[in-house]
């Protein structure tokens, strides 16, 4: 038999002997003594080179991830919130005019406030710091003395009475929940729960945001105390823990509301009770001059009485809660949601007798339904509770120092450019906030105070004349000019042209104004480029507000009595 023969075809040929002296295992060798890739006997691993190999690609894969994954997210978490940088408010344009006084700066301003209230802060408005530490006691006698919530029987909405200690128990403040609003989620009052069930239809009020009652109550704050007015007392958004407050028959955890917080008015009476104490008269002729009283020096009763001055006095509490509903379109005013105080001050006094003088305050609550995104145009028109009082009060002019506070506040563009950033800060903490709405919210309110400027030009008009205004809106167009310009140099014009003003100036203009020659058809941009010839694209620009008036043309709502 041939050599050949005994091979056996299907085996595998023999391996070449390589040496191992430069191999990268000769260093095992002389330890093992064992053949490379050959695991021992006693051993039930793999191969040593299959581990390194497989130990490498497990340190890359982790080294990769380490590197792509976990440290990003850690230096992530570790990086400070960037904060995206708001733009000023700057009006280069204003539909609101007035020839009298301007205010333009901070001096101005402050100056104006001391004019119109020369007493200061009334006791509707407390520091903020007071107010942080009245929420700090409250949240500790929620905690500690498990004196809770009351919930309030009346109204529409889930509203609470929280309590304060100081020597005795008293009323601190009213909360209101978000989610136990009207309309909302968690509202605890049955009448609203069969509405929103079985008249869905007839359901909310279509001209205001849902569950936003909470930011219209600090809204109005907001807008009062820029004002000047100090009708509204100290209101902000907190949250608050309580077992009183309505939750679901599950819902065993609890948690924080987010609602408003508004002080509570000592000694207030609610309107409607106290015009029924004190009805007011109808004809002023007969009144006394004065309502100064001449009593013993230890009387501490004092009897209130219409006069010619406290009818004045009045008069001009209620201008400021008229100019105050009318500018954020307030849809539930009535004779319960607004306050009335006497405070007795005294004039003169002597050994036996004490000449006393009343001052009537006024205090304006549940601003809930204000700030609509649109005017009333379905079937209610949400007319203001004041409308209905006696023509001695509300038919007449407003008076002159109603006109010379308000006419420069509101045509102020420093005063704008405080409020309203002032404003849209309150309304973003709602997590539903949208930058559409809210300038719809703000062409409303701007369109409200176009009215009351006119109105306060005429020296005849009152409120009554104020109501019968047409709706109109002022909205806030963008634009950008070259920063260090006004918009006298920009491509703005404010001449008012009409269908008939031609579209070119004579050809004659045009030659005077370019000594380089006429280029009829020249661009904005080329005509800034030849004017300003060290302008570049690089130029800094800044963002103004062009305010635009627009009547509005819906169709009046059905009802103008509701």
């Amino acid at each position: 038999m041939d050599a050949n023969d005994s091979i056996d075809p299907f085996q595998s040929p023999p391996r070449p002997k390589i040496p191992l002296s430069n191999s990268w295992h000769e260093g095992k060798l002389k330890k093992s003594n064992s053949v490379p890739n050959t695991p021992s006997g006693n051993s039930n691993s793999m191969p040593n080179s299959r581990r390194a190999s497989l130990d490498e690609t497990n340190f890359n894969f982790t080294t990769r991830f380490r590197n792509s994954i976990i440290i990003p997210v850690t230096n992530w978490t570790k990086s400070k919130p960037k904060t995206v940088k708001e733009d000023k408010y700057i009006i280069e344009y204003s539909v609101f005019r007035y020839n009298g006084k301007q205010i333009n700066n901070e001096v101005d301003l402050e100056s104006h406030s001391k004019l119109f209230n020369p007493k200061g802060i009334t006791d509707t408005v407390m520091s903020d710091q007071q107010f942080r530490i009245l929420i700090s006691q409250v949240e500790r006698i929620f905690e500690v003395d498990h004196i809770y919530p009351q919930r309030i029987t009346t109204g529409s909405s889930g509203s609470y009475f929280i309590f304060n200690i100081d020597i005795t128990l008293y009323k601190a403040g009213i909360f209101k929940p978000k989610d136990e609003e009207p309309y909302g989620p968690l509202s605890p009052k049955w009448t609203k729960w069969l509405h929103r069930t079985f008249f869905p239809c007839c359901f909310g009020r279509s001209c205001l945001i849902p569950n936003l009652g909470y930011v219209s109550e600090c809204a109005a704050y907001i807008l009062d105390k820029n004002l000047r007015s100090f009708i509204v007392p100290h209101t902000e958004i907190v949250k608050l823990k309580a077992p009183t407050f309505y939750y679901k028959f599950w819902d065993r955890s609890k948690p924080a509301k987010i609602g408003s917080f508004q002080i509570f008015l000592n000694n207030y009476i609610n309107a409607d009770i106290w015009f029924k104490i004190y009805p007011i008269p109808i004809d002023k002729v007969a009144l006394p001059d004065s309502s100064d009283m001449e009593v013993d020096i230890n009387e501490c009763n004092y009897v209130f009485h219409w006069s010619k001055s406290s009818m004045l006095q009045f008069q001009k509490e209620i201008e400021k809660l008229v100019i105050l509903d009318y500018l954020m379109r307030n849809t539930d005013r009535g004779l319960e949601n607004f306050m009335i105080k006497i405070e007795w001050e005294e004039v003169k006094t002597n050994d036996e007798k004490k000449l006393v003088k009343p001052f009537i305050k006024m205090g304006a609550i549940d601003s809930g339904l204000s700030f609509p995104w649109k005017h009333p145009n379905e079937w209610r028109s949400f007319p203001f509770g004041w409308l209905f009082l006696p023509l001695s009060i509300i038919g007449q002019p407003f008076t002159q120092e109603t006109r010379d506070h308000y006419l420069p506040l509101l045509t102020s563009r420093y005063w704008w450019s405080k409020l309203v950033p002032d404003l849209k800060a309150v309304f973003m903490k709602d997590q539903d906030f949208k930058e559409r709405m809210w300038n719809k919210q703000l062409a409303v309110l701007k369109g409200q105070a176009f009215n009351i400027i006119e109105i306060l030009k005429l020296p005849y008009a009152g409120p009554l004349e104020l109501t019968r205004r047409e709706n109109l809106l002022v909205f806030d167009d963008i634009m950008y000019l070259p920063d260090g310009k006004d918009i006298q140099c920009s491509n703005y014009s404010s001449y008012q042209q009409n269908e008939l003003t031609p579209l070119l100036n004579p050809i004659q203009e045009i030659i005077n104004d370019n000594e380089d020659g006429p280029n009829i058809y020249e661009s904005g941009y080329e005509r800034i480029s030849r004017t300003n010839p060290d302008s570049n694209a690089t130029t800094q620009h800044k963002k103004v507000i062009i305010e635009r008036l627009v009547k509005e043309t819906s169709k009046p709502p059905v009802f103008t009595w509701c």
